[in-house]
């Protein structure tokens, strides 16, 4: 059964009970009320019915208290519906429904009940009287049918009322619970399109019940599982790029090595040409060591945690540059330095190589005559490295893979330069170990800035 239908159906017994209750206590608490009334108006006129009575038959004889009473009842008979005056079962004047209660109570009480002919419901009352010598039983009755029919009229029209009611109440209800399950609707009908593939589906709900907030919650769970699964899809695209990379990366030296080894097996070469072979198969043998050890320290830099000891990093950086400028002066390359002083936490050697990484990339991009300027400033919170060259920059879709393993923007060049790919990714695996960011921009033919930006961890 679907849900909504559940709601529906609560919603109409609820509404059903609490109709009829409420219905059902009003018409008879107005009915009961009316016979109150009736018996208290009974009682009165009872009362002064026997009091009249005692009044003319004081100090008569027994006959003429008979009489007496006989005379009275008759005179006082036309302000009731049916009067009976008895002695001893017999009746002495007047007359009564047979249904009427013919019990003779005790003298000075006297006992109200409900009698009815084939028409009519009167509300009685009967007691015992004595009159000198004589015993009497006196019934009188009022006729209470309208009050009956008052209450079968008002069970007539509480039904028709309760019958129009319900329907109106159940079309109510059932246009409720569709707009309470509408979301739910939504968020089943996202279900079955995100499990099919679409993950672009929302619920979308502005409501801010407790249903609203579930379409919410829904929809930021979507929004996160789309950006895992883009994630995951971009790993995995990182990883065949680090596969097929790392494979052309051995493959081309191993292609050359086996082929050298060949050469120098099955021919007899001149020494020149031998010493050749062995130089090129060295070189290759290097290579392939130097690309081992970087993968190593790709792995070094993910699983062991950095030696933190305090830097003062203008002298650092000062001293990091020194042996350098000779370097680039000699390759028309101006390197220029603007330190702040202050001490920051960090592992020293690991964060040389990473600035010594970025002012490397920036000299292969940088032409003759060009500059690359090094600049740390250092607060509170946040110690900041730039390293901005105005070389021949990247381009857009370039920034997006720089850190990534194997990835060279220029692949001619790096292999060149003896370059695997790997420098920037370590580089970002140790900037995050410091509890910081690495970050580029670039234009194409103005220049390159790479940031390392480091962050005071909290306590």
């Amino acid at each position: 059964m679907k849900f909504r239908i559940k709601i529906l159906l609560c919603m109409v017994w609820l509404l059903s009970f609490s109709v009829g209750s409420a219905g059902t206590v009003l018409v008879f608490s107005s009915f009961r009320g009316s016979m109150e009334n009736e018996r208290s108006s009974i009682l009165e006129r009872w009362q002064m019915t026997v009091r009249v009575m005692e009044l003319l038959a004081q100090e008569q004889s027994s006959e003429n208290a008979l009489q007496v009473c006989r005379s009275c009842l008759n005179a006082v008979a036309a302000d009731w519906d049916f009067a009976r005056l008895s002695r001893n079962g017999v009746t002495v004047t007047g007359s009564a429904p047979d249904t009427a209660d013919g019990t003779v109570p005790q003298e000075n009480e006297c006992i109200v009940s409900i009698c009815s002919d084939s028409d009519s419901r009167y509300l009685c009352i009967s007691g015992g009287l004595r009159f000198g010598q004589e015993r009497l039983h006196l019934l009188l009755g009022t006729d209470v049918t309208d009050v009956y029919t008052m209450r079968t009229e008002q069970l007539r029209l509480f039904r028709w009322v309760y019958l129009l009611t319900l329907v109106l109440g159940g079309l109510s209800c059932f246009a409720l619970s569709g707009a309470l399950t509408r979301p739910l609707q939504r968020m089943s009908r996202a279900a079955r399109k995100i499990a099919s593939g679409d993950l672009s589906v929302r619920a979308g709900s502005t409501s801010t019940d407790e249903l609203g907030r579930l379409a919410r919650d829904f929809d930021n769970m979507a929004d996160l599982l789309q950006k895992n699964l883009n994630a995951m899809e971009e790993s995995l695209q990182a990883q065949e790029r680090f596969v097929g990379s790392f494979a052309h990366e051995l493959k081309t030296p191993m292609t050359s090595v086996i082929g050298y080894a060949d050469l120098l097996r099955s021919h007899d070469l001149p020494p020149e040409e031998v010493r050749s072979a062995a130089n090129y198969i060295f070189s290759e043998g290097k290579r392939l060591e130097s690309l081992s050890l970087k993968l190593l320290q790709l792995h070094l830099a993910e699983h062991e945690a950095p030696v933190m000891c305090s830097v003062e990093v203008g002298g650092f950086l000062q001293r990091l540059i020194a042996p350098l400028r000779p370097v680039y002066e000699k390759e028309g390359i101006r390197l220029t330095c603007e330190a702040a002083s202050g001490f920051w936490l960090m592992d020293a050697e690991l964060m040389q190589s990473v600035i010594l990484n970025l002012l490397d990339n920036a000299r292969k991009a940088v032409a003759t005559g060009g500059s690359i300027r090094l600049e740390a400033e250092i607060s509170e919170q946040h110690f900041r490295i730039c390293v901005c060259d105005d070389g021949r920059g990247i381009l857009p879709d370039a920034l997006r893979h720089i850190t990534e393993a194997f990835y060279r923007v220029d692949k001619s060049r790096s292999r060149a330069q003896g370059g695997a790919g790997l420098g920037l990714s370590l580089c970002s695996r140790i900037v995050r170990l410091h509890n910081g960011e690495l970050r580029f921009s670039s234009k194409p033919d103005e220049g390159t800035r790479a940031e390392v930006i480091l962050r005071r961890e909290r306590k």
